[in-house]
């Protein structure tokens, strides 16, 4: 049976536009429409974070090759445009926001040139997976941001910066960027700035112990009785928000472990294999973990597969009583991994 993937491969590989990107974004959507079972689940996820890659990897070659077109500062050496959150942690749904930054390498009396050279490319790069269908990060977490487009020098002062203060805002900095996940250019140069970080945090205990601190919020939305609670008022009232009510807990709390054993992987489901290969996740645990987070991916999938603000947040009247009690277990597994998290935290400070 042809795969996601492949039903929109040759035309993507040949596209010149946004147009047709965003094109090759929508059938993806249509063909998901068409196959979402349980039972297909895992050949979806892979085929899903295929196409975006393909797409963002097309984007990003447009980008650069406009860029050389237009003589725009110079090339560096070496640079690579990586991406985080959900696409960076390969779990996607269809519909994604823009997560993504660039490093480049080069000599340090022409790193303003290259700079120049990158912000081009950024710029054209960024607009040009928004009209694919790609929303611009709220954050401004984009190659556009000069925080997240440096030379490795800039990277590793800004970095030190961060270690040194703590502040709430510089510890979600560095949560973001352990998502890092090299996509097109220079590989190594994303990979190594990944593995530094990772090492870097790991090596100072007071910090790790504030980032784990940190990952306990937002709360599980699951009272003491199991009762899950829904938004109250507003236009999503009677809704769950699918990312806050236990997957974002699971991601972070994987991330975090991961840091404090020194596993620096990028995605997801390959933090949660390397934490049970190390001992640090028990087999039962990390097999619960895998399944909640299985439940969240798929209850996000089905629930939004439209272009729509709003699109994570599903009515719980709407789930199928099946539905319901997965993810209410999905809940148990999320609380429960921020309590392990808790306790290994607490042995920090002690």
């Amino acid at each position: 049976m042809e795969s996601l993937a492949e039903k929109v491969a040759e035309r993507l590989s040949a596209a010149e536009s946004a147009a047709e990107l965003r094109f090759c974004h929508d059938e993806l959507a249509r063909e998901l429409r068409r196959c979402l079972t349980l039972e297909q689940m895992e050949q979806l996820a892979s085929d899903i974070v295929c196409v975006h890659e393909a797409i963002l990897r097309r984007a990003f070659f447009l980008a650069e090759r406009e860029t050389m077109k237009q003589s725009v500062g110079i090339r560096p050496s070496a640079w690579c445009w990586y991406v985080m959150g959900s696409i960076g942690r390969r779990e996607p749904t269809i519909w994604t926001d823009q997560d993504h930054g660039v490093l480049f390498d080069c000599p340090e009396e022409v790193e303003a040139d290259c700079y120049e050279f990158i912000r081009h490319m950024a710029a054209i790069g960024v607009d040009m997976l928004h009209e694919a269908g790609y929303p611009y990060c709220s954050g401004y977490v984009m190659a556009t941001n000069k925080r997240w487009a440096q030379s490795v020098r800039g990277w590793e002062q800004q970095l030190s910066s961060y270690f040194e203060s703590g502040w709430p805002n510089d510890i979600r900095f560095l949560l973001i960027a352990m998502d890092m996940r090299p996509l097109y250019g220079e590989l190594r140069l994303a990979e190594e700035g990944r593995r530094m970080l990772f090492s870097a945090v790991a090596k100072r205990p007071p910090l790790l112990a504030r980032m784990g601190e940190h990952v306990q919020f937002p709360p599980v939305p699951l009272g003491w009785l199991g009762n899950v609670q829904t938004e109250r008022w507003g236009p999503h009232s009677g809704a769950v928000h699918m990312k806050q009510s236990g997957y974002v807990q699971l991601a972070n709390a994987l991330k975090w472990l991961a840091c404090f054993a020194q596993v620096p992987a990028a995605d997801t489901a390959e933090r949660r294999r390397a934490l049970e290969a190390a001992g640090v996740l028990t087999a039962p645990l990390s097999t619960a973990v895998g399944e909640a987070l299985s439940v969240y991916y798929s209850i996000r999938l089905k629930y939004s597969t439209e272009a729509r603000d709003g699109r994570e947040y599903v009515l719980w009247r709407t789930l199928e009583r099946t539905e319901q009690k997965q993810l209410k277990q999905a809940m148990r597994t999320a609380k429960r991994l921020q309590r392990f998290v808790a306790r290994q935290v607490a042995r920090i400070h002690a």
